[in-house]
Formats: structure tokens, sequence, C-alpha cells
């Protein structure tokens, strides 16, 4: 049965239609969104780009801080922190010597406290000199104290993205831990912080990370909708499929479960569906694309920005090796639909986020940062 799946699978994507195939919890699933979103001549010009700055080291992350409006903040994977303001550039926090970096390792996340401009206070994720996650408290540049400890058998899928959700917990994406096809089971293993999408109450006595999400093979980059408290995902993938997710946390319900290593994407692993926990509701994603598109996505968000009436509500995101991007629109029953390959590219696309307005900032790692801007017809 397995065989005849991952054939129909290939045999449905070969024809340009979309595969409908029976999941390991015997429910029958359809409608996802085409592999290929668009041809070449059909990209959609809905914006175009406009690079902002460029001579930075490695950028995995731009953004704004609460209380900022007129500067971006730069995160460089070698351990700085940049803020921009027009062609001026100052380090905020220097990690360099806490940092190991190589592979998928280094200063991977930052999250900036909702009240920052009152209380300064500021959480980043790093892999330290072991290779190992650290997620930490700074103040003026200080380390105030150290939230979590986890260790990284591999030096890939360290995951990166932290922010604080719509109910002001801070969340953090974490791979499985590396290696092909997770060799120790750790997604799937609900004692394990690997793999899953945790959150921790900061202002807690004694904070205790909790497990949101499992089933995760490399969760690079993830945002809220805060309209509608969605978690949008962008799990990477492993050798044929890279997968968006769009799920509803409900923390009064076992984790959900979005499948790896027993799925990638939606595509059955040989072998691995004897793997699967069974706690929690599996969750299909919204949409995929194979490896004949890109290798690995970079999630990005929901714009509700003002300046770009035709990327109203739509989710952004794109590939790392391709440079593609793409946008969709969410459906009100939690799918998605319309998913076309925008006609901006950006190669070795690192992190696609919202600056202090909303309007969408792109990082490359090949050391530029670009803004959107509308379309000139």
């Amino acid at each position: 049965m397995r065989r005849l799946l991952l054939v129909v699978a290939a045999l449905a994507v070969a024809l340009g239609v979309s595969a409908v195939a029976i999941g390991a919890h015997g429910d029958a699933r359809d409608g996802l969104q085409p592999r290929v979103a668009a041809t070449e001549a059909g990209r959609a010009h809905h914006f175009d780009l406009r690079r902002v700055a460029t001579g930075f080291n490695r950028p995995s992350w731009v953004g704004s801080a609460p209380g900022d409006l007129d500067a971006l903040w730069v995160l460089e994977q070698p351990g700085r922190l940049i803020r921009v303001q027009g062609g001026r550039r100052r380090t905020q926090l220097d990690l360099t010597d806490r940092v190991l970096v190589g592979a998928e390792r280094g200063f991977l996340g930052v999250a900036f406290h909702p009240d920052f401009a009152t209380n300064g206070r500021l959480f980043v994720h790093w892999s330290d000199k072991r290779g190992d996650t650290r997620v930490g408290e700074f103040r003026n540049g200080k380390l105030v104290r150290e939230l979590l400890h986890v260790d990284q058998p591999e030096e890939n899928h360290n995951g990166g993205q932290l922010i604080f959700g719509p109910d002001a917990r801070l969340y953090l994406g974490l791979g499985d831990g590396g290696g092909a096809f997770d060799p120790d089971e750790h997604a799937q293993d609900p004692r394990s912080k690997l793999g899953k999408l945790l959150s921790v109450d900061v202002d807690a006595p004694r904070p205790d990370w909790r497990v949101e999400l499992i089933g995760l093979r490399n969760p690079w980059r993830f945002a809220f909708d805060p309209a509608l408290g969605e978690v949008w995902i962008g799990d990477v993938g492993q050798d044929d499929v890279e997968e968006v997710n769009r799920v509803l946390l409900e923390p009064d319900e076992p984790p959900k479960n979005l499948g790896w290593d027993a799925f990638e994407g939606d595509w059955p692993t040989e072998g691995d569906d004897f793997a699967l926990d069974r706690t929690g509701d599996l969750v299909w994603p919204v949409a995929t694309y194979t490896h004949r598109a890109g290798c690995s996505v970079t999630g990005g968000y929901v714009y509700h920005g003002t300046a770009l009436e035709s990327l109203k509500g739509r989710y952004l995101y794109g590939d790392f090796c391709s440079g593609a991007v793409w946008s969709l629109a969410g459906t009100p029953e939690g799918a998605a639909e319309d998913v076309r390959r925008e006609r901006a590219q950006v190669q070795q696309l690192t992190h696609i986020g919202p600056d202090a307005a909303g309007e969408p900032v792109f990082a490359s790692a090949t050391g530029t940062v670009y803004r959107a801007v509308p379309a000139r017809r």
C-alpha cells in the first residue's frame, strides 16, 4: 500500500493534478495546492523589490523593534544584531564569542518583548560553542538569564524562529536534531523538545516550556496571523517535498502532529508510519512543492499592510535555493487556495517578515536586505 501511495502521488504531480491518498489515521485528504504554483511565464507582478542595505554577514532575519518605527534590525548568523537607520548601523548585541557558526548553526533567532520600548527585554536563540541550542534573555547587551538548553546531536536541523505569539508567550521552533529521516525519532517523541514547536511564559517565576506541536523536521521560519491567532510554518523537507502548515493552536487539547517523519509533506516516507504518535490530531500541509521548484522553504507571514493592495490577507513565503517567492490565500475553512508565483525573486532567501508598518522586508544570505514596494507597470 505504501509503495502504491507513492506511485499515485508521483503520477498526480506528473499530470499536474492534486493527489488524493489515505493517511495513517485512515482519513482521505485532498485539495492540496499544486506543487508548482505557476510557470515561468505566469509569474504574478504584484510588487517589486528595492534594495535597502547590503554588506551584511549572512543575514538571517530582518524586522523591527516595538517603539522603534524608523529603523530595521538585522540578525547576522555569525553572531551580531544590528540596528539600521538610514545610512547608519550600530551593533546592538554581539554574541560572536558565544556562537558556533557552520552548517545550520549560529545566531538563529531574535524576539523583542512586546514592551521592549520601555523594558529593553530581548530574547535570542543561538548555537553555543558545543553546537547545542540556547535561548536566553538579554538586557543592555548582557545575558540576564538562560531559558533553555537542548543538546543537539547533529549540526543541522536546529530550527531558528523565536517570536512572541498573540497570547504573549514566547514561541520557538526546533528541528528534529539532524540526520536523514530523524534516525532517533525525536519529532514523534512527545518527551523530546526536538522536532517541536515550543512556548514559554517568560514572566512566570519558573518558566516551563510547553510542547505546542509535534512532528516537525526543521521549522526555520514561522509567524502568527494576529487576525486569526493561527500559526503559519514553513517546514523544510528531506528529499522531495517542502511544506507550509497552517495551524490553530489549542492548548487545552493534545499537541497536534504535523506528521514528520512518517510523512514528508503529504507523502508517506518508506517504512516509517509505525512511528507516528497518535495522541493529537494529524494536520496536513495547506501547500507543498517538490524539489523541482526549490529545496528549502523559507516561511513568511500573512500580509496586513496597506501599501500592497493585491497582497491583502495573503501569506508570503519562498525558497532559499531557487529564490522563488509565492503567495497564497487562506480559506475560511483553514485551508489555502490561489497559490501564485510572484515575479520577485531573492537568491538565498533566509527571511520574509514585516517592518514596523507591516510591509514586507526580505533578507538574503548573500548580504542584502530588500523591501517590497508597489509594482511599476
